[in-house]
């Protein structure tokens, strides 16, 4: 201790000169693993360029994914929207789920299925298709009011406008003879002469022959008054077809048209009973005018036998 304290400057360079060799050596030592630490970095030697193959199984994975995209079944409405709900009542009134139609007698169910607006108060009469076939008519047809493809038979568009009767030409006046000889008068011309006619005899009507074939005495009390009301039955003899003439009563004709409307186009079309016809948008296709009354018309397509009553200009549609 005595030789530190007599000697301290040269302990203190001892110290320093020995800190100093001991960094040397340790410089001396890293410089010497430098070369091995860049080994990999070394410029002097060949690139290698050579590039990995991808792994193409992730992506033969992706491809089959979107191939077949995740059904995710259906559902009404939008996923991330509620279906539209309606108040009546002051209370709210599920469409779907309730057996009562909003617009009768379309069912609730059936307006969904083809996404079509049951808010409107009109969506009845609307033709979202524009095919000319409103959602009611599509609804009875039992057809997609959405595809152009799918649509009502045309006929379903024709309406009667007016049952045109045509008087027939004579008149049955009388048996003066108590049912062996009947006289016959012609109403288009009062002044003409009287036929007097038998049982089994014909007479002409229009260019038409018709026999006499029945004869039936009848009578009715109106107002306490006894009215005759007998009954003389005429045959078309190239049809086969009755016509019975009522006591001095001037009846219709069999002849008689019944005057139709297309509401596809609004056109007129006057048919005789009997005729067979075809509409505009179908001109392939005939119909044939079976019988008609004020309510409606009968038609059957001859091809298929099949029969549709036409109503009514003005009936109320069920």
């Amino acid at each position: 201790m005595d030789w530190l304290k007599k000697y301290y400057d040269r302990a203190l360079l001892i110290l320093t000169a020995l800190l100093l060799i001991a960094v040397s050596v340790m410089l001396t030592l890293n410089a010497a693993s430098f070369a091995e630490l860049f080994s990999d970095r070394n410029s002097s030697k060949r690139p290698n360029n050579t590039i990995s193959p991808a792994p193409l199984e992730p992506v033969g994975q992706a491809k089959d994914i979107l191939a077949k995209p995740h059904n995710w079944g259906g559902h009404e409405g939008s996923l991330f929207v509620s279906r539209p709900y309606v108040l009546k009542d002051g209370k709210l009134f599920d469409p779907l789920e309730s057996e009562e139609p909003l617009h009768p007698p379309v069912e609730n169910k059936w307006l969904i299925k083809y996404d079509l607006d049951y808010t409107l108060m009109d969506v009845l009469s609307t033709d979202p298709d524009k095919d000319g076939f409103t959602v009611l008519e599509e609804w009875r047809a039992n057809t997609d009011p959405t595809s152009k493809s799918s649509i009502p038979p045309y006929w379903t568009k024709l309406r009667l406008k007016q049952f045109i009767r045509i008087p027939f030409r004579v008149k049955f006046s009388g048996t003066p003879d108590g049912g062996e000889t009947f006289t016959i008068n012609s109403i288009d011309n009062p002044k003409q002469r009287t036929q007097f006619l038998k049982l089994g005899e014909t007479i002409s009507i229009a260019g038409v022959p018709y026999e006499l074939t029945k004869y039936e005495p009848k009578s009715t009390v109106i107002n306490e008054i006894d009215r005759d009301v007998s009954e003389l039955t005429l045959t078309n003899k190239a049809t086969g077809e009755t016509i019975v003439l009522v006591y001095d009563k001037v009846i219709d004709s069999p002849t008689a048209f019944a005057l139709f409307v297309n509401e596809m186009d609004g056109a007129e079309l006057k048919v005789k009973k009997g005729d067979e016809f075809s509409l505009a948008q179908e001109p392939d296709r005939q119909y044939k005018l079976i019988d008609i009354t004020e309510a409606n018309a009968l038609i059957e397509d001859p091809k298929s036998g099949e029969k549709h009553t036409v109503p009514s200009l003005n009936s109320a549609q069920p």
